[in-house]
């Protein structure tokens, strides 16, 4: 079997050109002790054309090799280069005829594999200054990327192009939910000029919890908070934990909702294994770990050690696929926002931008209205509810990113149906 970060028994997971891959041979022998001692060759083609070949062993041959034993498998790290398009593998034992068999027929098998090419993630990682508004203590840390390394082994990617954004200012209470809503706000706002609504284009909020000076401000509480289905997100930097805890909060930003287990919100009703149990086997082909199916659990869900299941994995990859380097057109447009707190909502200040409305735009229930000084409307376009729950924490935005100019637009209006739930003023 070849696994990349995880696969089924059906060997039916997609492949991705580029990616680790971790080729498992099952060899097996009736003989009885000592055990044989032989070496697997893995031959390679594309389109009838030699790749060359890699050896593994020697190595004693099990007489029952079983996926939840990497020692009872002969395992090989296939070559970069093989990872690309549709590929033959022949694997072959003892090639050279050493052990002394009474059948050398049965020593080689044939599969073919077809590696799909994805586009690699944009990750800008933003440095969040944090000022506590409590103690007035200014929280800061240097760039750096505790998050891409994760996501290599266990998102279907080949590669993260990352990026460290200037430094965004924060002064507040991160120890309130609402807290949380606000920066999430706040960030996706400046996504969205920058790179434009709807972008594949991620941005990650990048949270220190303590100082040079030892002080820290976390208390416990929400650690992360990301937009479910829109590529914004916010989290805590605690150290080697750090990448698990974004890989969780970009699941939602690649539009994964929770796994049932740790009694989280928001909970996917089609997860099909109990208790978010991965339900397969998985391997971190970083360090060659093998995760048991009911010993893992999903990145998605509250409980670990996380991992990531043939389920979501293969969400994580449709979205990318779909997403995947579309940003916003330039052109002239409008960036139109309101906060939602339960059935209250908020205009925001309109913002006049360089980037047209994208391609794909979600649409809800609810519309803008561009009204002139008349009050007759201009024009009508859709807008996004943006949703993001975690335990402590619940966040609702609308945005409108609409391709118009600013001019003769006096008044911004929110409707959902008939009602009008919001409208601002333009001034100056």
């Amino acid at each position: 079997g070849l696994n990349q970060s995880v696969q089924n028994s059906a060997n039916s997971v997609t492949l991705v050109a580029g990616k680790p891959a971790l080729l498992r041979v099952y060899a097996q022998t009736n003989a009885t002790a000592p055990a044989p001692v032989a070496e697997v060759t893995v031959r390679a083609t594309r389109g009838g054309q030699n790749l060359g070949s890699v050896t593994v062993g020697p190595q004693a041959v099990a007489t029952a090799p079983t996926a939840d034993d990497l020692s009872s498998t002969f395992n090989l790290e296939l070559p970069r280069e093989w990872l690309l398009g549709d590929v033959t593998l022949t694997a072959t034992i003892d090639a050279v005829n050493t052990v002394v068999e009474y059948d050398e027929t049965n020593n080689a098998r044939t599969e073919a594999y077809s590696f799909r090419s994805v586009l690699p993630l944009a990750l800008t990682i933003v440095p969040i200054y944090y000022t506590d508004s409590r103690s007035g203590r200014l929280y800061t840390a240097e760039a750096h990327d505790p998050i891409s390394r994760w996501l290599l082994s266990a998102f279907p990617l080949s590669q993260v192009d990352v990026r460290f954004h200037t430094p965004f200012h924060f002064t507040g209470d991160l120890r309130q939910g609402t807290e949380w809503q606000r920066l999430l706000q706040e960030l996706t706002t400046l996504w969205a000029a920058e790179v434009g609504f709807g972008s594949g284009h991620v941005f990650y909020g990048l949270i220190p919890v303590g100082d040079a000076a030892g002080a820290s401000w976390f208390e416990g509480g929400v650690s992360g908070l990301g937009w479910i289905g829109q590529r914004v997100a916010i989290g805590l930097d605690v150290g080697e934990a750090t990448g698990e805890s974004a890989g969780h909060e970009l699941g939602h930003n690649f539009g994964r909702r929770h796994a049932p287990c740790g009694n989280p919100t928001s909970v996917d009703p089609a997860y099909p294994y109990p208790n978010a149990t991965i339900g397969v086997y998985g391997v971190d082909t970083v360090d060659d770990t093998l995760l048991a199916p009911n010993a893992n659990f999903d990145m998605m869900s509250y409980c670990g050690p996380e991992w990531v299941s043939d389920y979501t994995y293969e969400g994580l990859l449709q979205d990318q696929l779909a997403r995947g380097g579309r940003e916003a057109a330039k052109g002239s447009g409008l960036l139109i926002r309101a906060a939602v707190d339960g059935e209250t909502v908020t205009a925001l200040p309109v913002y006049a931008l360089d980037r047209a409305a994208p391609a794909m735009f979600p649409t809800s229930d609810y519309t803008v209205e561009l009204l002139d000084g008349t009050g007759a409307i201009l024009s009508t376009h859709p807008a996004a509810l943006l949703e993001a729950d975690e335990t402590g924490v619940s966040a609702r935005m609308l945005v409108a990113q609409v391709s118009a100019s600013i001019d003769g637009v006096s008044v911004v209006r929110f409707r959902r149906g008939d009602a009008v739930v919001a409208e601002r003023v333009l001034g100056g």
